[in-house]
């Protein structure tokens, strides 16, 4: 298990919303529109390049 604090990016399944989290110091949230629990869509522990 990762001991770190990883930037995760979440998503509601109903409406698309998306929010970035920080685990394992915060919860998975719940979707402020649909009031439903958010998915992991991404871990964003790398860097990207477009």
């Amino acid at each position: 298990m990762r001991d770190k604090v990883e930037a995760i990016q979440v998503k509601c399944p109903l409406c698309d919303h998306t929010e970035i989290v920080y685990i394992p110091k915060e919860e998975i949230p719940r979707c402020p529109e649909c009031d439903v629990e958010m998915m992991i869509c991404e871990l964003l522990d790398e860097g990207k390049s477009y």
